[in-house]
C-alpha cells in the first residue's frame, strides 16, 4: 500500500462560523461562496468582508480556501461578475470552483494568478474530458458522483499526474445527474442550477399509473414512496480504497448543515485519514461519529455499483440525528473553572452530555452548575443563542457540547 501521498480533506464552510470549525477540527481546505454565483444560495454564505476575514483565518492555520462559483448564470449576471472575481482574488482565495465556460473565461481575465477547479456540475466521467479541461487551464477536476471506484482508477491512470482529482466522499446525493435537475424549477420556480434548489426529490410521491406500458417498481406504504430521494453517502470506512485509487482531495458535502455537523464530520474523517496513513487499523468510533450528526440513511453512493444497479433510494425520508447540538465553548477560565458558552439547544443542570474537542471522540460529562451572563445561577438554558457560563473541569475555545 502506498501511504505516502495523503489526500486533502476538503470541508464545507457555509458561513464564517462553519469555516472556523472546519479549520479547527482538521480540514486541509474549505470551500465556500460569497453571496452570489454559488450552488447553495441558502447556505448563509459570505459577505465581502467576512470572506476576506475567513481567508485570513484559514491561511493563518495553513488551510486553503476555494471559492465556489458553479452556477450557470444568465447574460445579465455577467455585468457584475468581473468585480465579484476581483474581490475574491484580492481576498487571497486559493482557487475558483466553476462549471460554466463563460465564468471560467471571465475568471482567467479578471483574477490575479487564477487557479481553476472544475465543479462536479460539469459531470466529468472520463479521462478524455479531464484532459480537455486540463488543456484549457484547469488544475483540478471534481469528478461526477456517478462514477464507480474502478472508473475513477481508470481515469487516474489515463490522465497526467499533475491533474488533481477531487471526489465527494460524504454527504447528500442528488438523484439527478450531478445536480443537473429541473424538478425544483418545474414545481416551485426555484432554479437548482442557480443555487436555489427546493429539493423536491425529498418530497413524498404516490404512483398513480403506469406510463407507456412500463411499470416503475417502488416500495410504497401509507406514507408514500421516495423514488427520487437518495441515501446519504458515507465512505469513512473505505479510506484505504479511496487513497489507493489516486484521489487527491476527499470532499465532504454540507454547506447548509450546522457548525456541529461540519466540526464532527471533519474531525472524524481527519482521524480516519491520519490513522490509515499512520498504518493503524480503522477505528470503529469514526463510524459512530458520522451517526451523531443529522443525516439520512447511509450508503456508499456509486463507488461500488453503477447507478443502473444501485439507485440507493431511501426507504424513509426522515433525518436521523442521535446527538443534539447543545452549545459551543467560546472561552475557558482555568482559575474559575468556568466555560463561557453559546446555547444551541436547551440543556439542564444534571443532564448527561459529551464534550467534543478536535482530534478526539469526546468525553462524557454531567452538566454542572450554570450561570447566566450576569452570573445568576440557572437550571437550564431555554433561550436560543443565549450566552451562559458552565462549571466544568476543563474545556477549550471551539469545544462542542452535545447530548448523549
Amino acid at each position: 500500500m502506498d501511504r505516502t501521498k495523503k489526500p486533502e480533506l476538503l470541508s464545507p464552510a457555509g458561513n464564517y462560523e462553519k469555516l472556523t470549525y472546519a479549520v479547527t477540527y482538521g480540514a486541509d481546505a474549505v470551500y465556500c461562496a460569497m453571496d452570489k454565483f454559488g450552488m447553495r444560495a441558502s447556505a448563509g454564505n459570505f459577505g465581502k468582508e467576512d470572506f476576506a476575514r475567513g481567508v485570513e483565518f484559514a491561511h493563518k492555520h495553513g488551510v486553503k480556501v476555494y471559492c465556489t462559483m458553479n452556477t450557470m448564470p444568465r447574460d445579465p449576471d455577467f455585468d457584475e461578475l468581473p468585480e465579484y472575481i476581483r474581490s475574491v482574488s484580492e481576498s487571497g482565495a486559493d482557487a475558483f470552483i466553476v462549471s460554466d465556460p463563460g465564468v471560467m473565461d471571465t475568471v482567467f481575465r479578471y483574477a490575479k494568478d487564477p487557479v481553476i477547479h472544475l465543479s462536479t456540475q460539469c459531470s466529468t466521467v472520463n479521462s478524455a474530458s479531464v484532459k480537455f479541461w486540463h488543456r484549457a487551464g484547469v488544475k483540478r477536476i471534481v469528478l461526477a458522483r456517478e462514477l464507480t471506484l474502478e472508473e475513477i482508477k481508470t481515469i487516474r491512470r489515463g490522465v497526467p499526474e499533475e491533474v488533481e482529482l477531487e471526489c465527494f466522499v460524504h454527504g447528500a446525493m442528488c438523484v439527478s445527474y450531478s445536480g443537473r435537475c429541473l424538478l425544483s424549477n418545474y414545481f416551485t420556480g426555484r432554479d437548482a442550477n442557480l443555487g436555489r434548489c427546493a429539493q423536491p426529490c425529498r418530497w413524498k410521491y404516490h404512483l398513480t399509473e403506469d406510463k407507456n406500458g412500463y411499470t416503475a417498481e417502488a416500495e410504497q406504504d401509507e406514507n408514500g414512496t421516495y423514488v427520487f430521494s437518495s441515501k446519504d453517502m458515507r465512505m469513512i470506512d473505505h479510506i484505504a480504497e479511496l487513497a489507493e485509487a489516486g484521489i487527491d482531495s476527499f470532499k465532504l458535502e454540507g454547506r447548509m448543515k450546522s457548525a456541529y455537523y461540519t466540526a464532527a464530520l471533519t474531525n472524524a474523517y481527519r482521524i480516519a485519514i491520519d490513522g490509515y496513513f499512520a498504518g493503524e487499523p480503522f477505528d470503529e468510533r469514526c463510524l459512530k461519529e458520522t451517526e451523531s450528526v443529522s443525516h439520512r440513511e447511509y450508503g456508499t453512493g456509486y463507488y461500488f455499483a453503477p447507478p443502473s444497479e444501485n439507485a440507493n433510494v431511501v426507504k424513509e425520508n426522515e433525518y436521523i440525528s442521535d446527538r443534539p447540538f447543545l452549545c459551543t465553548v467560546s472561552e475557558y477560565d482555568k482559575k474559575t473553572g468556568l466555560a463561557k458558552c453559546v446555547q444551541r439547544n436547551k440543556m439542564r443542570v444534571g443532564g448527561k452530555a459529551n464534550l467534543l474537542s478536535p482530534g478526539g471522540f469526546g468525553r462524557d460529562i454531567i452538566i454542572g452548575e450554570m450561570f447566566d451572563s450576569e452570573m445568576n445561577p440557572i437550571d437550564s438554558t431555554p433561550h436560543a443563542g443565549m450566552e451562559f457560563y458552565l462549571k466544568i473541569d476543563s474545556a477549550s475555545p471551539m469545544d462542542i457540547i452535545r447530548g448523549m
